[in-house]
């Protein structure tokens, strides 16, 4: 525990707006370090100078969702590398016409689309070209020639 505080008594107290980046993420990763030895918030916020708990709860929340995002994304990118290499293996036999090596560079092209969400769940919205467009109603008189089945024109039937 002494490690601890000597190692706290090394980072600046926050006094007033910190504008310090390269120090305020130093300060944040000491207040997740210190909540995931179990300290509460406010032990946190009272030895690294913070306001008060809220503000320490909130960038902790904050810090915590940007390491899942960089662990996220480089798992990402370990995925598309494997990817990558099982195409490059199979790619020469799927151009010269091997049906069962063409199937699956489908199948890694799909699910690397997959990996890095490049596929819709959901059907494009049609864009229409005016709001003119859409349902209408005609509306002919009995007298019109269609309506009867002239020759020329047709029917409506």
């Amino acid at each position: 525990m002494t490690g601890t505080a000597s190692e706290a008594s090394t980072l600046p107290r926050v006094q007033g707006r910190h504008r310090n980046r390269a120090l305020a993420g130093r300060r944040r990763v000491r207040a997740l370090q210190l909540v995931s030895e179990g300290r509460t918030y406010q032990q946190v916020a009272d030895e690294l100078g913070y306001a008060n708990k809220g503000t320490v709860h909130h960038l902790v929340q904050r810090e915590l969702g940007a390491q899942l995002v960089e662990s996220v994304d480089e798992l990402r990118q370990t995925e598309v590398a494997r990817l990558d290499a099982l195409q490059a293996v199979l790619w020469d036999q799927a151009m010269s016409g091997d049906l069962q090596a063409a199937k699956m560079v489908a199948g890694i092209i799909m699910a690397r689309c997959r990996v890095l969400g490049l596929l819709s769940t959901t059907r494009p919205e049609v864009k229409r070209a005016s709001s003119n467009c859409g349902p209408r109603t005609l509306v002919i008189s009995p007298t019109d020639c269609r309506h009867t089945g002239c020759p020329t024109h047709g029917s409506f039937d």
